[in-house]
């Protein structure tokens, strides 16, 4: 979740002031350090507050949407924890790295292409017999 607000007059918010992400993503601190780059970057950038405050919320603001959706995202797996803890391993796998919508397939397939082929084969097994192999 963040603010609809970024800024009032010559103040601004930063960090967990201004954003929450849900801790299983591990990017609290990244996110505030970020931010308090992106500020100075844009106070170095323009010759007076209110542009530069304008321009931190334009570069910042579309970083935080993504990244405060797939904390969403992952803090909507924990919530259902019990429910992937019934799942193959690998299943379980697969739930856990894509959790925050962040990462899908392809992607990982470039992360890890062992992992993924033996995800796929597992699937190709159950699609093939119709059974599922424990």
């Amino acid at each position: 979740m963040y603010n609809a607000a970024w800024s009032h007059g010559k103040y601004t918010l930063i960090g967990d002031a201004l954003h929450t992400a849900h801790f299983s993503i591990g990017s609290g601190t990244r996110l505030a350090m970020e931010d308090a780059i992106a500020l100075d970057k844009a106070l170095a950038a323009h010759s007076d507050v209110p542009s530069a405050l304008t321009a931190y919320e334009g570069a910042r603001r579309p970083i935080l949407e993504k990244l405060v959706a797939g904390a969403n995202g992952s803090a909507d797996w924990y919530e259902h924890f019990a429910e992937h803890m019934r799942l193959k391993p690998v299943d379980f796998a697969m739930s856990y790295i894509t959790r925050s919508g962040r990462i899908d397939l392809e992607r990982l397939r470039n992360l890890s292409p062992q992992f993924v082929a033996r995800y796929q084969l597992e699937h190709a097994k159950l699609s093939i017999t119709g059974v599922k192999e424990g």
